[in-house]
């Protein structure tokens, strides 16, 4: 996990996390240093020993519930400590309505409070996804991202190699795009890699002799998927004639992004030759060795 900060203020962009409501917005500028959300459970009855001050508190029904329960007094002298700590936020889920005196020990240390109407489990399940993919490793890689026969693929290639071409013929059979020209990679909580479009050019893809065309508009929204596990890489050649290619097809080569190997294809490019073809047969191919049905291809079985 790379080192890395947030704005709090960066949480009200996301839809998904239904913030109905903001408390102590002056301070929506501090900063979040910490990928997962955390519940202050004990943290209430005074036990603060495992309470991060980086990490974002989200306060469900179990900890409200406390907090109502144990009278004006108490609950003062609780949030004292509680906010010694310089939270970066507080999220409260369901709509849960804080007291007034939460209110003002929150504006008081400088903690903006933040009311979303989604179920507690729910509600750190989506922060903690926003919160990795923001502070895991990333890399950008030039090429086209698409999922094929549900597998991740990603079509690499020297510029003018016909990877777009290629793609827009996929996307004409059925097949779905992630991204074209510079895909962003990062690591999944499963150490897996992820393919996802950078916003900027989400949608869209560069053909020579169309320019930049919005792939939603012209074949609707369903070929558009945000994000794919990276399965395979399939690196697109001009045919080289003095070149050895692979005629027998048992080992794959590997492609390393972030630390992990992707099983690759080289296929060679020529004039003739039906790429978009080659490459379905070629991911079925993937497939089949993937499984273990290996004569599946090779006229066995």
């Amino acid at each position: 996990m790379q080192e890395n900060k947030i704005k709090v203020q960066e949480l009200l962009q996301i839809t998904e996390l239904e913030i109905k409501k903001v408390y102590a917005r002056k301070w929506l500028n501090k900063q979040v240093h910490h990928f997962q959300p955390q519940r202050p459970g004990l943290a209430f009855a005074g036990y603060l020993e495992y309470i991060n001050p980086g990490r974002i508190q989200v306060i469900g029904k179990t900890e409200f519930g406390y907090l109502k329960k144990i009278g004006k007094q108490e609950e003062q002298t609780v949030l004292n400590k509680f906010f010694e700590l310089n939270f970066p936020a507080i999220f409260f889920a369901e709509e849960l309505k804080p007291s007034k005196q939460f209110i003002q020990a929150a504006t008081e240390n400088q903690t903006p409070v933040l009311i979303s109407a989604l179920k507690t489990p729910i509600l750190i399940s989506r922060l903690s996804t926003y919160l990795f993919h923001r502070f895991s490793r990333k890399k950008k890689l030039n090429g086209v991202m698409m999922d094929i026969m549900g597998q991740g693929i990603l079509i690499t290639g020297n510029s003018g190699v016909g990877k777009s071409e290629t793609a827009l013929e996929l996307i004409n059979k059925g097949y779905h795009l992630i991204c074209d020209d510079v895909v962003e990679f990062y690591l999944s909580y499963n150490n897996e890699l992820i393919g996802a479009a950078n916003p900027v050019i989400k949608n869209k893809m560069e053909i020579r002799g169309l320019g930049i065309i919005n792939i939603a508009d012209i074949f609707g929204s369903a070929v558009i998927m945000e994000e794919k596990k990276l399965n395979l890489v399939i690196n697109l050649e001009k045919w080289d004639p003095q070149k050895n290619y692979d005629r027998i097809g048992e080992n794959f080569q590997t492609y390393e992004i972030l630390g992990i190997k992707i099983p690759m294809i080289t296929l060679p490019v020529a004039p003739g030759r039906n790429i978009s073809t080659i490459i379905e047969v070629a991911v079925r191919y993937f497939i089949a060795q993937k499984n273990g049905n290996k004569g599946l291809l090779s006229g066995g079985g």
